[in-house]
């Protein structure tokens, strides 16, 4: 189906009769049967004899109702166009995806005060509000009505400048889409995420607080990069990237004299077969003449350099990059890395998860670890450190299968470069490995990229994988003490208000109370409260309420949840590598 703009939906559906808007999500089965023909900036349906729809495009994109046309009789208030637009995706434009700031009422960060214009705060009040409704509906009440009002405020919120809130509002609206189809890419867990992240974000502006830098509430059109000056760079490793919306490619970070990692992304549409490609192409900064591989193993001078936020250098036409050579990671100034105490190493982790993702440092996730092989334990590699036993996992089948070699080398000393596995505490991505007692070819000098070269069996010495105790991980990622109000948020979430109504939260809120978890118990109890909370008229008839005590009493159990979640998070990575 031809996307759209967000606004356009709203638009159509709006120019409906009731009647008509009512029978808009039980018709939408019916654009799968539609064939659509593309010229130019023209494309075409013909549903029957007397009837075509007639889209005129905008770079590939319906951008206003008007350029969409049927020649049945009722249009343009018809049927037909509401299929069209609601059944259709939605054109992003271009926004960067951020992640959400942390509110006042948990104690992690400081606040100040943001000026806020009016026709930001009214943008900010309008998403607001879209997402109220979404939590009164559910995700399975949300229909083309409901979704297309959020539009309309995704829309609002771009106009206003606001990429951050617009772009977490299409976020939601795909899901919303996705529950209403049965589409097996819906998870309520993540659009309940979704939803304190844009309602909590929508407070902050509305209210004008939030953290001291006021772009990581608006967000920005495109990634925005800031000189640098002049850096002597040396490599670290370069990691492989594969995501899940149709990406692949590699990562090179970087580290300066200081200390601080960058990184040099190459990341573009496609999948497996295109990482070899990205990690043998040339480095798009300057023309020092490296590729991506090349340049993890060796090093840049970099003059007139340019970076964004969170430490992605820039290629700018200004920016001039000469090769240079790199170091060991048993050399400054990449030894200073493992200088820093795991503990340490984790606690700046978990504090970098709290900054939107155009603004967290790079590297902030990564650990970097010197270890001994102690065997195979399921799938992972364990090692012990000095003061803890950890997993290694590998992404992709490459990394994985080095592990496996890895594990039959009982003993060996290694240094490693891996990322934080939050949710699991003791086990971290493996990304890249060295050490002395390697026997590694000489175009695999410094180091190994997991998920990149290949380590053979002649590159180690063992006398074969030592099979140890699988690692118990949870199956649930929430903490117990906060599991019967995350039960309340979800389900609301996919049935609405009228789902927390129904259910009596009396017996769950007593015994929060009576184990001394009292801010756990109020919020729960209020959740109840407020969901119930409805004036009726003088006939006894339930008044539509639109009020925010329900909205507010939501965003702040999944605030605390969200927090709890994390703490407990953190302590049990603590406990891991303290004990």
């Amino acid at each position: 189906m031809i996307p759209v703009a967000p606004a356009v939906v709203a638009d159509v559906l709006d120019a409906l009769p009731p009647r008509l808007r009512k029978r808009v999500d039980t018709s939408l089965d019916r654009a799968a049967e539609w064939e659509v023909a593309v010229d130019g900036d023209t494309a075409t349906a013909v549903l029957d004899a007397d009837t075509t729809l007639t889209w005129t495009l905008h770079g590939g994109v319906l951008t206003a109702a008007t350029d969409l046309a049927c020649s049945c009789l009722l249009a343009p208030k018809c049927l037909h166009r509401g299929i069209a637009v609601a059944a259709a995706e939605i054109a992003d434009g271009p926004v960067e995806e951020t992640a959400p700031a942390v509110e006042e009422v948990v104690p992690t960060t400081v606040e100040a005060v943001v000026e806020v214009r009016a026709d930001e705060r009214a943008a900010a009040t309008a998403l607001w509000d879209a997402c109220s409704t979404v939590l009164r509906s559910g995700a399975t009440g949300s229909g083309a009505v409901v979704r297309a009002e959020l539009l309309r405020a995704v829309h609002i919120a771009r106009v206003a400048g606001l990429y951050r809130a617009s772009a977490g509002g299409l976020r939601i609206a795909a899901a919303l889409a996705a529950a209403r189809t049965g589409d097996s890419s819906f998870d309520r867990e993540v659009l309940t995420a979704e939803l304190v992240d844009l309602l909590l974000l929508c407070h902050d502006l509305r209210a004008g607080t939030g953290t001291a830098d006021p772009s990581e509430l608006r967000g920005t059109a495109r990634r925005e990069y800031s000189p640098i000056g002049a850096l002597r760079l040396y490599g670290l490793c370069t990691e492989t990237v594969l995501t899940t919306s149709g990406y692949s490619g590699v990562v090179t970070h970087l580290v300066d004299d200081s200390g601080v990692l960058w990184t040099v992304p190459a990341i573009m549409p496609g999948g497996p077969e295109r990482i070899a490609a990205a990690a043998s192409g040339a480095v798009a900064i300057g023309e020092s003449g490296l590729s991506q591989r090349d340049l993890g193993r060796g090093g840049l001078l970099l003059s007139g350099g340019t970076a964004s936020p969170d430490h992605r250098l820039g290629a700018g036409k200004a920016v001039r990059a000469v090769a240079a050579s790199g170091t060991p990671w048993t050399s400054p100034p990449l030894a200073g890395l493992w200088a820093v105490p795991l503990a340490d190493q984790i606690a700046r982790a978990f504090h970098a998860d709290t900054r939107p993702a155009t603004h967290r440092p790079a590297g902030a996730d990564l650990v970097f670890l010197d270890g001994v092989v102690q065997g195979a334990a399921g799938g992972a590699l364990r090692v012990a450190t000095d003061n803890a036993h950890l997993d290694l996992v590998g992404e992709g089948s490459r990394a994985r299968e080095n592990l496996r070699v890895l594990a039959g080398a009982g003993g060996l000393r290694l240094r490693i470069v891996a990322r934080l596995l939050p949710d699991r505490p003791g086990t971290a991505v493996a990304l890249a490995i060295s050490g002395d007692d390697l026997a590694l070819p000489a175009d695999l000098h410094h180091h190994v990229d997991l998920g990149l070269d290949s380590i053979q069996r002649s590159h180690v010495a063992g006398d074969g994988t030592r099979e140890l105790p699988e690692r118990p991980h949870q199956t649930d990622k929430l903490p117990h003490p906060v599991r019967p109000l995350a039960n309340v948020l979800h389900r609301v979430t996919l049935g609405g208000r009228a789902v927390a109504a129904i259910a009596s939260a009396n017996r769950d809120v007593a015994l929060l109370t009576r184990t001394g978890l009292t801010t756990t118990a109020t919020l729960l109890a209020d959740l109840a409260t407020t969901s119930r909370d409805r004036d009726r008229d003088a006939f006894g008839r339930v008044i539509r309420d639109a009020g925010d005590a329900f909205p507010f009493a939501w965003l702040r159990a999944g605030l605390h949840v969200r927090e709890f979640t994390r703490a407990a998070a953190h302590h049990a990575w603590q406990e891991v590598v303290t004990t």
